[in-house]
């Protein structure tokens, strides 16, 4: 059950960065777009979590973290909804999901994780779309500029 909700994550994320595009190319509030995003599912969850007697009770260091950490989530958002209006979706997009691999390395260097060929593999593979997206980035420019990129 765990990874079906790892995968409707990533889905879902996925499609907050499009309606967010959408939003910007459509001269919406991007901005407010992102706020409810974040703010409506809080809200809910927290009365979700209140209503629960399910005895299980937290630290409210636990609650000051879990706030934290959604506050720079959504920042996080804002600044990535800021990027694609100033430059392209993909390279915006990429960058922002490169960060999933710090917690791949701290996983790896402070539990101890595993480091399997397909790890290995998929994180080289990022590496590659990055520097493929960002020679297609020198190439566009220099075609808009009108001068020949080396290699064409």
């Amino acid at each position: 059950m765990g990874l079906l909700f790892c995968f409707l994550g990533a889905i879902s994320f996925g499609l907050l960065g499009s309606a967010l595009k959408a939003a910007e190319r459509s001269k919406a509030n991007a901005a407010g777009l992102v706020v409810s995003a974040y703010a409506w599912p809080a809200l809910i969850m927290l009365v979700r979590t209140l209503l629960l007697k399910s005895g299980g009770h937290f630290p409210p260091k636990m609650y000051v973290i879990a706030v934290i950490f959604g506050i720079c989530a959504a920042v996080a958002s804002l600044a990535f909804q800021v990027s694609i209006s100033i430059g392209k979706v993909t390279v915006g997009w990429l960058m922002m999901n490169i960060s999933a691999g710090v917690p791949v390395v701290v996983s790896i260097w402070m539990y101890h994780e595993k480091l399997t060929i397909l790890k290995v593999v998929a994180f080289g593979l990022v590496l590659v779309s990055i520097f493929f997206l960002s020679w297609g980035q020198v190439i566009e420019k220099r075609a808009i500029a009108g001068t020949p990129a080396k290699g064409e």
